[in-house]
């Protein structure tokens, strides 16, 4: 313990263990805000409403993210680093407030706050880790991402306990004024110092900059980045699957504020697992088994849950299935989808990551919108046929992984050799 906490002191102690100390404390306050506004987006859809139109309202992020994308791919041709973070930051911030006036006036936001709060989660942390990637080659990546993690996720632990404890006190809308104060402080906190980027060529690939789909061709043109979009739209369609099944269940025995308290907690619970998996787990995981070996194990634990589920088809089994979901989901696999990243050039890797944890990373809603119009609407069978579906996408997800893993030893090892 005493070599671990000298070890853990000497990276704090260096300008990147600076650095990554305020780059946590931006990432606390981010995911903060987000989940103090999470159970508040499931009041809001859920209460006089359905699983079903939760899912449609998942499937439409998808397709305003494929409009987003290229606007904002040609929006970091001028901006990067922190003056990009402070612009978006703030102009979500600003969106929140809107959504506030709106709410407050008696006027219904419970879907497009569903859909804002979804783009907001995706483009607010993807903008936020492209940045933090400008700083990290792969080595330092493994160790040092994690700690920014572990600062993200005590925010959404905190987070998820403010929303659980002051909930029936505060409101929907009183929550959405305190995630405005996170959003402006994490603004405020000092960035890191430019020279420490560990490149600084400015050069830009003109030619997917100027065509209609931006990050996306970037996406389509390298077979490694084909890969790990891959990877995540199977990676979100199984999750957002089961939170359909999930919301099934809840609206089935819950409604109004009973739905809100329900989620405070799930979410709390999913937080406080996230915060030991990342702070213990995900390090010695990588030193283990590696990055590769960490995402293939994702699929496999994934596939042992939902086979559990078809034993047990209860609310309360699903749910603690669902928190280690999330919690797994939410510490080693976005960790692991960060480092992922790392061995490519800086353009690439910006595009590469704007396309992936944006549009890539709710077209898997999409596609979930259209499976669940069609199994629940269309075909009229029982929710529990997902959780079926979902076991063969968990299958089809292992032999993503392993190729993911391939292609991610050979980029690090090119990496490696250019230097």
């Amino acid at each position: 313990m005493k070599n671990l906490i000298a070890k853990v002191w000497d990276d704090f102690r260096s300008p990147e263990g600076v650095a990554t100390m305020r780059f946590a404390i931006r990432l606390f306050l981010i995911l903060l805000a987000y989940y103090l506004m999470k159970p508040v987006r499931e009041e809001l859809i859920l209460d006089g409403g359905s699983a079903e139109i939760r899912s449609y309202a998942l499937a439409t992020q998808a397709a305003l993210l494929l409009v987003m994308v290229p606007i904002y791919g040609h929006i970091i041709k001028h901006l990067h680093g922190d003056r990009l973070f402070h612009i978006v930051t703030i102009f979500l911030a600003a969106n929140i407030g809107l959504f506030y006036l709106l709410g407050s006036s008696g006027m219904d936001i419970g879907v497009p706050f569903f859909i804002w709060l979804g783009i907001f989660s995706v483009v607010q942390i993807s903008q936020f880790w492209t940045m933090v990637s400008d700083y990290h080659c792969v080595e330092k990546g493994k160790r040092l991402t994690s700690y920014i993690a572990i600062g993200g996720s005590l925010g959404a632990m905190i987070g998820s306990m403010v929303a659980k404890g002051l909930y029936l006190e505060l409101g929907a809308y009183g929550l959405m004024l305190m995630a405005i104060g996170m959003l402006v402080v994490a603004v405020i906190i000092p960035g890191a110092n430019v020279e420490m980027r560990k490149d600084v060529d400015e050069k830009v690939d003109d030619e997917s900059l100027k065509h209609l789909l931006g990050g996306l061709k970037r996406v389509l043109d390298v077979p490694y980045l084909r890969w790990i979009a891959a990877s995540v739209v199977l990676l979100n369609l199984i999750n957002s699957t089961g939170e359909f099944v999930l919301a099934d269940f809840v609206t089935a025995e819950k409604s109004g504020k009973e739905i809100g308290e329900f989620y405070s907690t799930f979410y709390l619970y999913v937080n406080i697992a996230t915060l030991v998996l990342q702070a213990f787990v995900v390090r010695p995981l990588y030193q283990a088994i590696g990055v590769g070996g960490a995402l293939i194990s994702l699929a496999v634990i994934n596939l042992s849950m939902y086979i559990s589920v078809l034993a047990f088809p209860v609310l309360a089994w699903f749910a603690i299935v669902k928190m280690a979901d999330n919690s797994i989901d939410y510490s080693v696999a976005n960790t692991t989808k960060q480092i992922l990243f790392l061995p490519l050039d800086r353009f690439t890797r910006y595009e590469g990551m704007l396309a992936v944890n944006t549009f890539f990373t709710r077209f898997g809603d999409l596609i979930q919108g259209g499976l669940i119009f069609l199994i629940v609407s269309v075909l009229a069978l029982p929710t529990m046929v997902l959780v079926g579906t979902n076991i063969v996408l968990c299958l089809l997800w292992l032999f993503v992984t392993y190729n993911v893993s391939k292609r991610f030893k050979e980029w690090s090892k090119r990496s490696e050799e250019v230097k």
